[in-house]
């Protein structure tokens, strides 16, 4: 198991560094706190000296006047040290969220695929909430305690140089202690936190296929697969609090043996007039004091140790290689209005296949044109489209809109020119504003909004929202099938794209519905270029060209209409296949 290194140091650090006015003032706070608090057991010494002495009662009640304003000020400060940590640590910790988010929305399908939901929430939240409380908490704990132990073994050592000997001591076997536990400690917080994520990955995917599990009988096995993983949950985690919690009385163990010596030691020293009952007292609650910062460190190990696995997941997340990065080009490299595409001797595999999805495609479509794809379900139809918005990028060949590699262009140019609807809608639990506009990524007014409503035919609906743009949307269950596509289209439209790709957008309609759709579509296709893939042939009757694709190879590409009429063609055999005679196809595309 690699240790904690550079790359994790490198990382918290970053983290950190746009708080560093306010650490720095936090961490000067602490450093008064710790030098009051190195102060009361020497005032308390010199109390019970000044009492020996037989020194006045105006005088010892100054000193405890003192000691009770030094306690006081100290608890103050150390109050206003923890609530800047926290409030530094959340933010940190949140500008660590929105980095890994946009990194990880950044990496290709591919990585997604592998990765389940429940280990992306893990790694993102789950690691950086770690990774806030190590900077709330234990931050402050190592730094302020390391303080307060240096402090007090330099007082120790004036006072008696031997005594400071045997606290330095004590220090060191303490010391090598929590080290040795803590690098044992930390591999098994990873795997605890490993743990957590499948379980949690496990059963995002168990209640998201809930109506198929209980309508095939998979229950048993799915509450199965949850007490496993829960058992491996468990198991892991009581490793890791064997190997965490152990340090706890270890070090207690530790420092009450040093404790004790001290004492004896102070006894025989005061005997030998090297030192007074207060420096005696002294010297004691220095061990003691001692001894509580790494009571403190052994207490917050368990943070510690989660802080550091996190931090490594964070960083090997950050570290994965982005598959499809930004090229150099804007919006401004492409040309204005509808874009050609084209398909240059393309093959693509996907990431684990074992065979290729598309093999040395050579396909052109010019400005304007709409082109159905059409072929048996495998064939590679919705690999086009896919490439095309650059979800993968080609494994040979290339891709090319407006004349342009996409790979030449940034992502965010590129996704700008191309809109994609498909048949699986993703509507998030927001208001219908925000679902309309992606978050705001697609600015637009109200009256817009309405327009684009109004044009897909979900103005009577709407018209029945009685919080109007406001409406809460509970996710794509809170619609039908219709209403969610129809969503999915007015997202297209308020888009405004050179390039729509539509796969299966419109298999999940209702006959009525798909007649409601049939206008927008008109609208969202007029004037821009178009790749529809469809399994139901008579949603392509309107289009200029068609692509059959088998086998991840182009089988045929030409014109709609004569591909119709021709009865030697791939398109007029799908066609006799779904029961749409030529006669009506020549009398469609008259």
């Amino acid at each position: 198991m690699p240790r904690f290194g550079g790359h994790e140091a490198r990382l918290l650090l970053a983290t950190v560094r746009p708080e560093r006015r306010q650490a720095t003032g936090i961490i000067g706070l602490l450093f008064i706190a710790l030098l009051l608090r190195l102060a009361m057991p020497a005032m308390l010494g010199w109390f019970v000296d000044s009492a020996i002495d037989g020194r006045p009662a105006d005088f010892l009640t100054r000193i405890a006047v003192a000691y009770v304003a030094v306690a006081l000020t100290a608890e103050i400060l150390q109050l206003s040290v923890t609530w800047g940590a926290v409030n530094l640590s959340w933010r940190a910790g949140n500008r660590l969220r929105e980095r890994l988010s946009r990194h990880a929305l950044r990496l290709e399908m591919g990585w997604h695929g592998r990765h389940s939901p429940g280990q992306l929430i893990e790694r993102i939240d789950g690691d950086v909430e770690a990774l806030a409380v190590f900077f709330a908490n234990v931050l402050v704990h190592v730094v302020g305690n390391v303080a307060l132990m240096i402090g007090m073994l330099t007082v120790a050592f004036v006072i008696d140089p031997i005594a400071g000997g045997l606290l330095v001591l004590t220090s060191i076997v303490g010391a090598l202690i929590l080290v040795k536990l803590r690098t044992a400690a930390v591999p098994a917080r990873e795997a605890e936190r490993e743990a957590n994520a499948i379980l949690y990955g496990d059963l995002e995917e168990r209640l998201g296929g809930l109506e198929d599990l209980k309508a095939n009988g998979a229950g048993r096995y799915a509450v199965h697969r949850l007490h496993t993983n829960s058992a491996r949950s468990w198991r892991t985690a009581r490793s890791a609090a064997w190997l965490g919690d152990g340090s706890y009385a270890v070090a207690a163990v530790t420092f009450a043996i040093g404790s004790v010596a001290t004492l004896a030691l102070g006894f025989v020293l005061h005997d030998r007039n090297l030192v007074s009952i207060g420096q005696v007292l002294a010297l004691f609650r220095y061990s003691e004091m001692l001894r509580q910062p790494l009571e403190r460190i052994a207490e917050q190990l368990k943070e510690l140790q989660k802080a550091l696995a996190g931090a490594r997941r964070a960083s090997l997340l950050l570290s994965t290689e982005l598959a499809i990065a930004d090229g150099p080009l804007g919006d401004e490299a492409l040309p204005s209005g509808a874009l050609a595409i084209d398909f240059d001797d393309v093959a693509f595999t996907y990431t684990g296949a074992s065979e290729a999805a598309l093999h040395h495609v050579d396909l052109h479509i010019a400005p304007g044109t709409h082109v159905g794809i059409v072929g048996r379900t495998g064939s590679g139809k919705t690999t086009l489209g896919r490439l095309v918005l650059r979800l993968w990028d080609a494994t040979e060949g290339s891709v090319r809109i407006g004349g342009v590699d996409v790979r030449d262009l940034e992502v965010a140019a590129l996704r700008r020119r191309v809109s994609v609807v498909t048949q699986d809608v993703e509507l998030f639990r927001t208001s219908l504003h925000d679902n309309l506009t992606m978050f705001g990524s697609r600015p637009a007014t109200d009256a817009e909004l309405r327009s684009v409503l109004h044009q897909v035919g979900l103005d009577t609906w709407f018209a029945h929202q009685t919080d109007g743009l406001d409406t809460q949307v509970s996710g794509a269950q809170s619609l039908s099938a219709g209403e969610a596509q129809l969503l999915a289209f007015a997202r297209a439209l308020l888009a405004d794209p050179d390039i729509v790709v539509l796969d299966e957008a419109s298999s999940r309609l209702d006959p009525v519905t798909e007649a409601k759709l049939s206008a927008a579509t008109d609208a969202l296709l007029r004037g821009r270029t178009a790749l529809i893939v469809a399994h139901r042939l008579a949603t392509l009757d309107e289009v200029d060209e068609i692509v059959v694709v088998d086998a991840g190879r182009i089988a045929e590409h030409g014109s709609r209409s004569e591909l119709a009429r021709d009865g030697t063609s791939r398109f007029a055999a799908l066609l006799a296949v779904s029961g749409i005679e030529a006669a009506e196809e020549e009398g469609l595309g008259a």
